[in-house]
């Protein structure tokens, strides 16, 4: 299986660094990964930020059509670790084991990336930075990895 995760912005706390390094390491015994970050636009007209962040993540998608593509939206389906596992697991299985996931900055994404998108995941109705939800995706694929071949992982 091949996943990527197109992020805008980088980690610039240590305990996210670490807690990013491991469980990439413990994703690549299951599966290839890799993070692609984007620029982060900080300019002080929000909108304009926002356009140019998801200019910058569709002209990237661009190069993935084949990938399922599951964006993280605060509006999109709350899913359960084993909801997330099945539809890593059919993606595996039917899909050409070819996902990617996207995280905007910390102003978003504008909706006109929708139709470019196959699901939008929500990972909870509380606001989470950005930082922190690529270390709570990264942990939740590992979680689905451990899932999918029945191995012990705590609750």
């Amino acid at each position: 299986m091949d996943i990527k995760i197109i992020v805008v912005g980088t980690l610039d706390k240590n305990y996210l660094i670490e807690g990013n390094d491991l469980f990439l390491t413990r994703i690549k015994h299951y599966s290839k990964i890799e993070i692609i970050e984007l620029k982060e636009i900080s300019q002080f007209d929000v909108a304009k930020n926002i356009k140019a962040q998801t200019a910058l993540v569709s002209d990237k998608l661009s190069n993935y059509h084949e990938y399922v593509k599951v964006l993280l939206d605060i509006n999109g389906k709350q899913m359960t670790s084993l909801q997330l596992a099945n539809l890593i697991q059919e993606v595996k299985d039917f899909q050409n084991a070819k996902l990617a996931f996207i995280i905007g900055g910390s102003d978003g994404l504008d909706y006109d990336l929708l139709p470019k998108v196959n699901y939008r995941l929500s990972l909870g109705l509380i606001t989470l930075p950005h930082q922190l939800c690529r270390l709570i995706l990264l942990e939740q694929i590992y979680r689905s990895f451990k899932i999918i071949n029945n191995e012990k992982y705590h609750k």
